[in-house]
């Protein structure tokens, strides 16, 4: 009997073990879905600002749900928006210790400390160095330094020794904070409280402070604050502020004394913006290079402006000669490889290929990966070709397609590989949304996830230095300017790129527009409509460039006006669809009178279809290359590239 008893025990205990396993997997299988719905409908209430709501559903959020530390965090949120400062402290203070590894936690670290600062708690200080010493490269451990300062400036000790410590480590925060972030949030709040301290600055510190001032527009403050410094540090920044400020005659002395004798001792990037801007005080770009090149400067600077000159220069041979002799004196220079194409491509429409061959050997050997390499490889491949040295040139031409995809040249060898000279690839696109740019993400979905929900605040706050997800978020926003601007240089920084299948060429090329211009192409080609759209206006209906020209398309108001007055267009010109359809006629106005080739009337577009008229009679060409090649104007030439790249793009991705 008892054996049978205890048989019974046992089997009662497997069954309420089996019994608790089953609930254990099923509330594991079920928590995740269960804390979507949850996370769901408590987001559209938090949106919709009844915290006290909010904070309730957000608690419904199982903890088995990879929502879980979201849900802590938006509950800290409301907890906070409600006044409930103490509340919102627990709810972060679980995140910061619960041993994750998500970028949740440095946010969630950062804003209880703030917290703690608020409501005078003494573990904000603590919270704020653990900040530094965790995550060092965060802007929340720059932002930390200033309140580290402020902090030590609380309750200072009675003693004069100490009390003057507590000031000097005060002191050394606020300078941390201005030296890292000179036009950051707590900058001005951080040279206010330096100002008041009864220290000594140095020339280091005053010059920082003034660079802050001018981060932050504070041109006055920034002068006087340099008026402190020794020039040979700060004449870059004199010449920077007096620019700002209007004062022409002093930019021209501070650039011209620093050039003489200080040039060397500052950044190139600084250097070279003074020179732009020493330009930019003569009524003509030719007059303010013209002075430089008289001032016969010797130290860092003088290869910029004698490759600016290069640049500026009109005629061929004179342009090629300046070239010729600027390489010779820079060799290794920071523009050689730009020079070096230059007499490059020379040859090359000279026809002198076997020169031209050496050189660009040298090119691409020296200059491996560079602005122009694209184009030293693809007219490589075309020299190869008109040697009769088939089988390198489709090496060269597959090369460009391969390590520049997105380049003008990609799409110029494209067409020498399998297409005619002078025919589009490309003549409708299928749209396909703009849509999460990964996938997967490092933080184990997370981020996927709150994507999907729509939770684009805090996908924002979470991936703050990933620019292709900024540039997302901004796009959700209806920011498509911004969205545009931020993937593209995003991708530029990728050394490799990614196939046209990867999402994130989607937010650099959205087809923003594109059903309103397919509707008004006429006899236009659609994808050559948006290419020039994008390249405009980048989405922005409100654009308007320092001439005049206006909306989406950039049309001269002239234009517009006599555009729809024949054509009954009743929108202004700042109405999407009027400038659309204004601007595709205007087009198709312009391949009409050039011999219906969009090479000419992208050119025109830009140029003036008189100027490039001129330019089919006076340049010798016989082919599209050479014809590109030899536009007198580059802001033209330029932006015909750009416009064939873009359309090479669209035309891949979608």
């Amino acid at each position: 009997m008892r054996r049978r008893r205890k048989n019974f025990d046992i089997y009662i205990i497997i069954f309420l073990l089996i019994m608790l396993i089953g609930h254990l997997i099923y509330n594991s299988i079920t928590a995740e879905d269960r804390g979507i719905t949850a996370y769901k409908e408590a987001l559209e209430i938090y949106k919709n600002a009844d915290f006290e709501k909010a904070y309730q559903l957000f608690a419904k959020v199982p903890s088995g749900s990879g929502l879980k530390e979201s849900a802590l965090f938006r509950q800290a949120r409301c907890a906070t928006n409600m006044g409930r400062k103490e509340l919102a402290i627990k709810k972060y203070d679980k995140i910061v210790h619960s041993h994750s590894k998500s970028t949740i936690v440095p946010i969630s670290q950062y804003n209880m400390a703030n917290l703690m600062y608020e409501i005078n708690d003494k573990r904000a200080k603590s919270n704020f160095k653990g900040i530094i010493k965790k995550y060092p490269t965060s802007d929340y451990a720059i932002a930390s330094e200033y309140f580290i300062g402020m902090l030590e400036l609380q309750n200072l000790p009675e003693k004069e020794k100490y009390k003057k410590q507590a000031i000097e480590r005060a002191a050394i925060n606020f300078k941390t904070y201005i030296q890292k972030s000179p036009g950051g949030r707590y900058s001005l709040k951080s040279i206010e409280q330096l100002k008041k301290l009864d220290i000594k600055l140095k020339n280091y510190d005053n010059l920082l402070i003034a660079k802050s001032y001018y981060e932050n527009g504070e041109y006055d403050n920034a002068r006087d604050f340099l008026n402190k410094t020794t020039l040979a540090e700060s004449w870059t920044d004199f010449a920077k502020t007096e620019f700002k400020l209007g004062n022409y005659d002093k930019v021209k002395y501070y650039t011209d004394l620093g050039l003489k004798k200080h040039a060397n001792s500052v950044k190139q990037e600084d250097l070279y913006e003074v020179i732009d801007n020493y330009i930019l005080t003569y009524p003509t770009r030719t007059e303010g290079i013209k002075s430089l090149i008289a001032g016969n400067y010797n130290s860092g600077g003088a290869d910029y402006i004698d490759f600016l000159n290069c640049n500026d220069v009109v005629t061929t041979n004179a342009k090629i000669a300046c070239f010729n002799t600027f390489y010779e004196k820079y060799p290794n220079g920071q523009f050689s490889a730009e020079a070096l194409y230059n007499i490059f491509l020379s040859k090359y429409l000279q026809k002198k290929y076997s020169e031209a061959q050496r050189l660009g050997y040298l090119h691409l050997e020296k200059f491996p990966n560079v602005k122009s390499s694209p184009a030293v490889t693809y007219y490589m491949g075309r020299i190869a070709n008109n040697l009769k040295h088939y089988e390198v040139s489709t090496n060269y031409l597959k090369r460009v397609l391969s390590k520049y995809p997105d380049s003008y040249y990609a799409y110029r060898a494209n067409y020498n590989l399998y297409k005619a000279d002078g025919v589009l690839p490309f003549i409708e696109l299928t749209p396909k949304p703009v849509v999460f740019p990964f996938k997967k993400s490092v933080e184990n979905n997370l981020v996927v996830k709150l994507a999907l929900l729509k939770d684009y605040d805090l996908v924002e706050e979470l991936c703050k230095k990933d620019k292709f997800i900024q540039s997302w978020v901004a796009y959700q926003k209806g920011n498509y300017t911004i969205s545009s601007i931020l993937a593209r240089k995003a991708m530029e920084e990728l050394t490799v790129k990614p196939p046209f299948s990867d999402l994130r060429w989607r937010l650099i090329y959205p087809l923003h527009y594109y059903d309103k211009i397919s509707a008004s192409k006429r006899t236009n080609n659609s994808i050559i409509l948006q290419s020039i759209l994008k390249e405009e206006s980048h989405f922005n209906p409100e654009a308007k460039s320092f001439v005049g020209a206006s909306g989406l398309m950039q049309l001269m108001p002239a234009t517009f006006s006599e555009i729809a007055k024949y054509n009954g267009i009743s929108g202004d010109i700042l109405d999407e669809i009027s400038n659309i359809k204004a601007g595709s006629l205007y087009y198709e106005n312009l391949r009409k009178a050039l011999n219906e080739k969009d090479l000419y009337a992208i050119s025109a577009y830009n140029g003036g279809i008189g100027s490039v008229k001129t330019w089919m009679s006076k340049i010798n060409y016989s082919d599209t290359d050479e014809f590109v090649e030899q536009i007198p104007y580059p802001e033209t030439k330029n932006y015909v590239k750009k416009v064939l790249r873009s359309y090479w793009v669209y035309g891949n991705i979608y």
